[in-house]
């Protein structure tokens, strides 16, 4: 007998999850984020050394920032290399609820290398500000940027790929990264094209001052996004809303309460209470659960699902319930 309600039917299933954890199963998502890591670090270390030799021969502020910039991106892609790794590994005695977590602490120390290059940046370009000077070898210098873009725009679609697909945050703060670095160099051509060929020496300078700025602004974001994975925050409403109707496909369900989601990584986690007919064995009861896990795992191949099945005429506090309700009385 088919106890499903309508099994063919599509609700808030439709709802687009690309860049959500979750989407697809664990081992595929660390295939596709260890790649696009490795791919990061190259890239990096291509950029740091042309902007290295570039700096040498102009003394450009713009150009010093934006090496300090891609410095910064490859320490990141270091920290996401490792940390997407460390992530994947499945869980064991010890972390039983695997180690996803891993990608918010790399998130966490990007931020705060982005914080301390943002302060040295400011530093040196009001100080060039200041005392402005002439850029010799400005021509040569853009070509590098240019190159530098391209390579980096690259790069951005693949990873905008990945996190279209994976959901990682280690991958989606790496973004977050190169795409500063992007607009960094765009911003730096534009004052390097200046100081050369117009007499406005303070340009590459201001420029400097407006990248320190924008690294703060990603350092903003990257924490809001580090801060909802470490504190547990729940997955967005129509996530829920959509787990819910997943559970309450079958009729003999009579209701979900007490779902609680949360992000680790690329993986996440549920829990809910379902209410079940009093007069259901054991084994029917058990049977209902792993039905509603299976169709789960189906939109979410990499949760770890906990069900528990409660009497509908049972109005005792239970798990979750029971314990918001302790903590209430204390406060």
């Amino acid at each position: 007998m088919n106890n499903l309600k309508n099994p063919d039917q599509k609700t808030s299933q439709n709802i687009d999850r690309r860049g959500r954890p979750g989407r697809l199963p664990a081992g595929e998502n660390a295939r596709i984020t260890r790649r696009i890591t490795a791919l990061s670090i190259i890239v990096g270390v291509v950029l740091v050394v042309l902007k290295t030799l570039v700096f040498a021969d102009t003394g450009s502020v713009g150009i010093l920032s934006s090496l300090v910039h891609s410095a910064l991106d490859l320490i990141a892609g270091l920290s996401s290399f490792i940390a997407v790794r460390y992530g994947a590994k499945p869980p064991n005695a010890r972390y039983r609820y695997g180690r996803g977590k891993a990608e918010g602490f790399s998130a966490i120390f990007q931020i705060c290398l982005i914080v301390l290059a943002s302060v040295h940046l400011l530093e040196t370009a009001i100080s060039k500000v200041e005392n402005p000077h002439m850029i010799s070898g400005g021509g040569y210098a853009i070509a590098v940027m240019v190159f530098a873009i391209v390579v980096t725009f690259w790069l951005l679609i693949a990873q905008s790929w990945a996190v279209r697909a994976t959901g990682s945050l280690a991958v989606r703060g790496d973004r977050a990264h190169y795409l500063a670095d992007m607009l960094a160099n765009i911003a730096v051509i534009t004052g390097l094209a200046l100081t050369s060929y117009t007499p406005f020496v303070r340009a590459d300078a201001l420029v400097g001052v407006g990248i320190a700025l924008w690294l703060l602004l990603t350092a903003f974001k990257l924490t809001k996004l580090a801060w909802s994975q470490l504190m547990d925050m729940e997955l967005p409403d129509d996530e829920r809303e959509m787990i819910r109707d997943l559970a309450l496909q079958d009729q003999r369900i009579n209701g979900v309460h007490d779902l609680r989601t949360r992000a680790a990584g690329p993986n996440i986690h549920i829990q809910m209470q379902l209410d079940l007919p009093d007069k259901l064995t054991l084994s029917e009861a058990h049977d209902i659960v792993l039905g509603t896990e299976k169709r789960i795992i189906e939109h979410y191949p990499s949760a770890d699902i906990l069900i528990h099945p409660h009497p509908s005429t049972c109005h005792d506090l239970h798990g979750n319930a029971r314990f918001r309700q302790g903590n209430e009385h204390k406060h």
